[in-house]
């Protein structure tokens, strides 16, 4: 971000875990590999001008679409950035009085930007052509191109013309001028891991109680819990591991299985990590509870 954006500062990041979309998003990347089609997975940047952030990692349908879309210089589309600079102008300017509740009250002159998974997939350069509702097709194979790209205000642009191609991974909250340390208490991700005790990489929109997209693949920074009588407990270590890794293993894999048996003091419990359920196996009214994982930084 601060590659083009002078002085800028964080303020505040959400990580958006929304298993609707992410599902969403993992059919699309699904289609263009059964196509023969290479995924050509980007980070880049969307602006949401007056359109609260909410509307997009809140729905449970398509994230981005393109009912929002504006007319801009390669037709009526939805737009990404390769830099932060390109969305600055038009980023959306959260009200000083929230009424999101996960979004706590913005200070005077912070703005807030997604940074973004795309599916490029087979990608065409064009000259800004604002006629344009869909990419042309490839001379070679009779099929449309999936994105368009051009350069405009000194960043390459890709234009999508269909929803479900982005998944909006994290909302970024930010300003600009003379940092202030009591919003941005570090200069640097780097300067927080080293002066922080816990480090918090971001806060987290639970946008549903599925399995929860976080793949980084470090069992140490979670540890999962289920609701037990006296509010969350944690599983011990060997259930940790096995949670963890049927986890990872589903994470990999779409069609691997999600559940998973630990043992607990008295009874033995069936895990669900795409339910997010606890069942009792032994029980007969099989009683059932919620799970969950926490960072553990």
């Amino acid at each position: 971000m601060r590659e083009t954006i002078p002085n800028v500062h964080i303020s505040k990041l959400w990580r958006i875990q929304n298993h609707s979309l992410w599902s969403y998003y993992s059919f699309h990347k699904d289609r263009l590999l059964k196509n023969d089609i290479q995924a050509n997975e980007r980070r880049v940047w969307h602006r949401t001008r007056a359109l609260e952030p909410s509307v997009i990692y809140q729905d449970k349908l398509d994230g981005f679409m393109m009912q929002y879309a504006a007319q801009g210089y390669w037709g009526r589309g939805i737009y990404f950035a390769d830099k932060a600079s390109y969305s600055k102008d038009y980023s959306f300017k959260p009200p000083t009085s929230s009424s999101v509740a996960e979004r706590p009250d913005a200070r005077e002159g912070e703005s807030e930007m997604f940074l973004t998974r795309l599916l490029v997939g087979k990608e065409i350069k064009l000259d800004q052509n604002r006629s344009l509702t869909v990419p042309p097709s490839d001379p070679s194979t009779g099929l449309k191109y999936n994105t368009v790209t051009g350069e405009t205000q000194c960043s390459q642009v890709w234009i999508v013309y269909e929803n479900g191609r982005a998944y909006p991974e994290y909302l970024v909250r930010y300003y600009t001028g003379d940092r202030d340390k009591k919003r941005s208490p570090y200069e640097s991700v780097e300067e927080a891991k080293k002066k922080s005790k816990v480090f918090v990489e971001s806060a987290v929109f639970e946008i549903d109680k599925k399995s929860l997209l976080d793949d980084d693949g470090d069992c140490r920074k979670r540890v999962w819990e289920f609701c037990g009588k006296n509010g969350w407990e944690a599983y011990d270590a060997t259930s940790q591991v096995k949670i963890e890794k049927t986890y990872q293993e589903c994470l990999k894999n779409k069609s691997a299985s999600s559940t998973v048996i630990v043992k607990g003091p008295e009874w033995k419990y069936e895990i669900d990590v795409n339910s997010m359920t606890q069942t009792n196996i032994e029980h007969t009214d099989r009683k059932q509870r919620k799970i969950r994982f926490r960072r553990n930084d």
